[in-house]
């Protein structure tokens, strides 16, 4: 049976078909998204709680922990970790490659809601989830500047109007918002006042909340007319609330502004952020996975000017952390590298097969079986990527073997006198299982990488499944267009007086190549041991060389991006915390290798102590001078020189690395147990052997950022006497110093918070809380130090979990010196 003689009589069907494929392969083509690497599409699940005020300790173990409990029992979850700082707990969920996670999604919803009894009452808002990609670096941040609006104001605008609008762009997945927070009506209170008023926190905290309502009041009619009831039970500015009566004292009200500084400002405002030295609001853009990463930048892009008139006067949208100029600069050398593997395989064939029609017949296999690996590709969501590219590249020197193999068969024929259509059905028939056979071999090489699972299947089965689709099209061409073509077009070769003189070039070089060949074998035959010598001889330089050629996780990059974290002390304020960090973005600023710096406050799971630099390079060669690792050490120099902060730089790479979780590093290493105490214990230790080797740098560990803690120890047999709950004590704390959100002011666009705090002077030292009272059952005011002592101590800035167990990381870069 000869599979190929339907395609040898119907040439020009066949011809058809293979013009189809070439067609539709160039339409999918064109079609495919565009990515540095193929989709690492992770299974997570992201939660996240809030509650203002709150400790990394008391987060982790009131929040984080009810919730990991319920959480941890749905099925499918490969590693649960939770990350708790001041006011937030963040819990990762990442499940076996394969889930489906809007399955998923249900379960989690319904293990929230499990937990809510076991959550505190502090938490206003319940714990929200979203699906999220941890490998889903942003494409693009924009930043928000303007001396001419407030920064509450700058960021409602991102919210409102800027962020909706980015999210609709086809293939943007979110849009986070960072050195700002919503606009609220803030109250600082006078603590000294409300003592003389004989007022407490939660007097004025029911108060307010009495004083501001919204509800539905109902209608009147007659059976004619209908009138809707209304009141101005509620308050949208800020003079409204100071013009709220607290109390009355002696017959006279007691106003909100005699007690507390009301104004507008912002919900957390220790929140601030940075672009070039001028405070600016970012917009950081994410894509959605086998999305063209290219065409959603581009689409943003067009869309700037279109948003641009519509800012506020003074106001400016500025692009300044783009990741498409590396991957478009390595997409395209991939393809130009495509291109020109072909062209040395078309010559090649050329040098041997010596004629242009064999050469040319034998070539086309090369782009349609890349056109359609292209349609393969499609097919499965894959994306024209430097793995996919690669892939291509390889096949290159596969696709056209098939052909070759049946082209010289085929000329067999042709010599021994028969028409080229009867050769063409002899040498198929001859050759057709030969072709198989090569072809499956070749598959059987890449087919374990198909079956490879986890992170390594994720990253490698796009590669093998677009060589393996080229090597297989390559055998259908080299079965049916191949021979065809040479039924058609192939003919013995002419006396060598009739060739060209190209043809007769060849002719002798091929001469030339065939008789330095047969002196090569001849003088191997006559010295068999000295070639058998060499068999064991390269088998221990190649085990040597596996050992000492320097090994690493993924090949560096220089996308021309870095990515810095800063950490100071924990009991550093926000306001010197602030200074700190745009010192260090000064210093890195005026390196001139750097382009642009974005900075701001806080880490992506929020420890206040933290913060965040990104860093943009100019063009190597065009301004910069260095690598991307150069300027690393250049800038780890600089920024050492900053006092009381330490700066850790990492690489922007199109995979993380192994650092993971909240690595500040390229590398990390967990230590994990059931006793906390022993891991803050040994930690240390770990960590100082590591910063007195010379092979690693940037050594730190989330144990690092430990500071102070007042801890009040209340006498409960006073408290009890005196009439004044536990509860009483909590709140008058958490009014005074905890950033409260007592009430909600509904505008038409959005909702907005009444925050109540202390004022910064009387939120500054120990002193302060010895200046709060609270009330007895008998309606006297008692000093909160009358029930209770202040006792100092240490306390984390963060708690970890993985896998519900306390963890502790050890972050790391290797040192430039090491190979």
């Amino acid at each position: 049976m000869n599979i190929s003689a339907p395609f040898i009589k119907r040439p020009v069907g066949t011809s058809l078909l293979a013009a189809g494929v070439l067609v539709i392969g160039m339409i999918c083509y064109f079609l495919l998204g565009v990515a540095p690497l193929p989709n690492l599409e992770f299974p997570a699940i992201f939660v996240q709680a809030r509650v203002p005020g709150a400790d990394a300790r008391n987060m982790a173990n009131t929040v984080a922990a009810p919730l990991e409990r319920h959480l941890g029992q749905i099925s499918g979850i490969d590693t649960l970790n939770s990350f708790s700082s001041e006011g937030s707990s963040f819990i990762v969920m990442l499940f076996n490659v394969g889930t489906n996670v809007d399955n998923k999604a249900r379960d989690v919803q319904a293990a929230i809601n499990a937990a809510a009894p076991d959550l505190p009452s502090s938490l206003r808002v319940p714990p929200i989830y979203r699906k999220a990609n941890p490998n889903n670096a942003p494409v693009l941040i924009l930043a928000l500047t303007g001396t001419t609006q407030p920064l509450s104001q700058l960021y409602n605008y991102a919210d409102t109007t800027l962020s909706p609008r980015i999210s609709q762009i086809p293939g943007v997945a979110q849009v986070d918002i960072n050195g700002g927070a919503t606009p609220a009506v803030r109250v600082d209170l006078n603590l000294h006042a409300m003592a003389a008023m004989g007022l407490t926190g939660d007097q004025v905290r029911n108060a307010l909340v009495a004083a501001n309502v919204i509800e539905p009041m109902g209608y009147l009619s007659d059976g004619n007319t209908q009138l809707a009831i209304n009141a101005n039970t509620s308050m949208t500015q800020p003079d409204q609330f100071a013009d709220t009566i607290v109390a009355v004292r002696n017959g006279v009200p007691v106003r909100l502004k005699d007690i507390a500084h009301v104004y507008s400002g912002q919900q957390d405002q220790y929140q601030a952020a940075w672009y070039n030295g001028q405070r600016a609001i970012l917009l950081t853009i994410h894509k959605q996975a086998d999305t063209n990463v290219i065409a959603i930048v581009d689409k943003v892009r067009a869309l700037l000017p279109q948003l641009t008139p519509d800012l506020p006067a003074g106001v400016k949208l500025t692009p300044f952390f783009d990741r498409t100029p590396t991957i478009r600069a390595s997409v395209d050398e991939v393809q130009i590298t495509l291109l020109i593997s072909l062209g040395l395989v078309i010559m090649v064939m050329l040098l041997f097969l010596r004629r242009w029609a064999p050469t040319l017949i034998a070539a086309l296999a090369a782009p349609l079986s890349v056109t359609g690996a292209f349609i393969v590709m499609y097919l499965f969501g894959y994306t024209l990527d430097n793995f996919s590219l690669m892939a291509l590249v390889i096949a290159i020197g596969f696709v056209v073997d098939d052909a070759i193999v049946v082209i010289e068969n085929i000329h067999r024929h042709l010599e021994k006198g028969l028409r080229p259509m009867d050769a063409a059905l002899a040498g198929t028939r001859e050759v057709g299982f030969t072709v198989v056979s090569i072809t499956v071999s070749l598959v059987a090489v890449f087919a374990p990488l198909l079956f490879m699972t986890g992170f390594f299947g994720m990253l490698f089965r796009e590669f093998s499944v677009t060589l393996v689709a080229a090597i297989l099209i390559s055998a259908l061409v080299s079965l049916t267009l191949t021979p065809s073509l040479c039924g058609q077009f192939l003919h013995v070769h002419p006396p060598r007086s009739e060739t060209s003189r190209l043809g007769r070039k060849l002719e002798v070089f091929h001469e030339g190549m065939r008789a330095r060949y047969a002196k090569a074998l001849d003088w191997s035959l006559r010295h068999p041991r000295l070639l058998a010598a060499q068999v064991p001889l390269l088998l221990v330089l190649t085990i040597a060389l596996m050992v000492v050629i320097p090994k690493s996780f993924f090949p560096q990059q220089d996308t021309g991006a870095i990515q810095g974290s800063t950490q100071a002390g924990a009991d550093i304020s926000p306001e010197v915390m602030m200074q700190l960090q745009q010192r260090v973005a000064k210093i890195v600023q005026d390196n001139p290798n750097v382009a642009s710096v974005g900075s701001r406050l806080g880490s992506w799971h929020g420890s206040g102590n933290t913060g965040t630099l990104l860093i943009n390079l100019k063009p190597l060669g065009d301004g910069r001078s260095q690598t991307t690792e150069g300027v690393m050490n250049q800038l780890r120099l600089a920024t050492a020189r900053v006092p009381g902060i330490s700066v850790f730089l990492r690489p922007v790479r199109d995979i993380g690395g192994p650092g993971g979780g909240n690595s500040k590093t390229l590398y990390s290493y967990n230590l994990k147990g059931d006793n906390y105490a022993e891991l803050e214990a040994w930690t240390p230790k770990l960590a100082a052997a590591m910063r007195k080797s010379k092979i690693f740098t940037d050594v730190s560990t989330s144990l690092d950022g430990s500071g102070l803690r007042e801890t009040l120890h209340i006498n409960r047999n006073t408290a009890a006497r005196l009439g004044i709950g536990i509860g009483a004590i909590d709140g008058a704390l958490y009014d005074a110093f905890g950033q409260r959100q007592i009430s909600t002011i509904y505008t038409d666009m959005n909702q907005y918070q009444v925050v109540l705090n202390a004022m910064p002077s009387m939120a500054a030292t120990p002193e302060s809380i010895k200046r709060l009272y609270v009330q007895s059952s008998s309606g006297g005011m008692v000093p909160i130090t009358a029930v209770a002592t202040l006792k100092p101590g240490l306390a984390p800035t963060e708690v970890d979990h993985e896998g519900q167990f306390p963890v502790v990381s050890v972050s790391f870069n290797l040192a430039p010196t090491w190979p």
